[in-house]
């Protein structure tokens, strides 16, 4: 969820063009004080309408994260819980761990014995089995996401549902939930490749590879320098997984060829290895 989180962040920041046309138009209101003072009094009122209707845009979106923010807080006190509830499992497993049984000198092992060995696996499997329940915020970011599918604090919202019911294992459900969110997003580049490229990674979950490579190739002519690689790897994969072994080593040859450098490259460079 965080790192989806930061991306939706980056397209709140910056200049906007409105920015950018004001401060490019300081030096010719110096060089025109009488012309503008002509049309001074209609243009101060589109102005006053315009800005008002920028602040109250503002305070919209302002409320929208903070709503949105109140769900994390939900997420997070969830997440929490079975975290404290996993705590004194943990500890026995250190303090087992921290009096190994008999330990022969020179011994590369833990010294534990076959019991706690047993113990601790047990102890292990239990605090795995321990699973935060995120039904509530699941349930509120859902909502939160049909009340503002218009706007990209909505689709976020959606794409962190996903996760949540990824979590819970619920693959087909997130997929669901993607899937009808493609074409909110449309529009937006950004949320385009982050939404496609998450589905992708569900089908081939769920060994739809044909999928996959349709979602990949739909984003292929558009992706920039960045996103190449990892589409790439995506590619390579899915076709091996498949069973076509000689398209997977040409994608996977040429992101290699192509970067290098990347960390994706070495990947592709291990799956080769594996391939032939």
């Amino acid at each position: 969820m965080s790192s989806v989180h930061k991306e939706h962040i980056k397209t709140l920041k910056g200049p906007d063009l409105f920015q950018v046309k004001v401060m490019s138009g300081v030096d010719w209101a110096v060089r025109n004080v009488r012309l503008i003072s002509y049309v001074l009094v209609p243009v101060v009122a589109v102005v006053a309408i315009l800005a008002g209707y920028r602040i109250f845009q503002t305070k919209r979106q302002d409320t929208r994260v903070e709503e949105l923010g109140k769900i994390q807080v939900i997420y997070n006190g969830e997440s929490r819980r079975a975290a404290d509830k996993q705590k004194p499992i943990l500890k026995k497993i250190q303090e087992i761990e921290a009096k190994p049984g008999n330990k022969s000198a020179g011994q590369e092992s833990s010294g534990l014995t076959p019991q706690q060995e047993e113990e601790i696996a047990a102890l292990r499997k239990e605090a795995e089995a321990i699973k935060a329940d995120h039904s509530s915020s699941s349930t509120a970011l859902m909502a939160f996401s049909q009340k503002y599918d218009g706007f990209p604090e909505g689709w976020l919202a959606a794409m962190m549902a996903a996760h949540v019911m990824v979590e819970d294992n619920r693959v087909a459900n997130a997929a669901t939930v993607l899937e009808s969110l493609l074409s909110k997003v449309k529009n937006n580049p950004t949320y385009l490749s982050l939404v496609t490229i998450e589905l992708a990674g569900l089908a081939e979950e769920q060994g739809e590879f044909d999928r996959e490579l349709s979602l990949i190739t739909s984003l292929e002519k558009s992706a920039d320098n960045d996103l190449r690689p990892r589409l790439a790897l995506m590619k390579g994969r899915a076709l091996y997984l498949k069973g076509d072994k000689d398209a997977a080593k040409t994608t996977l040859g040429t992101l290699v060829d192509g970067y290098g450098s990347s960390a994706e490259a070495q990947k592709a460079r291990s799956l080769l290895t594996l391939i032939n």
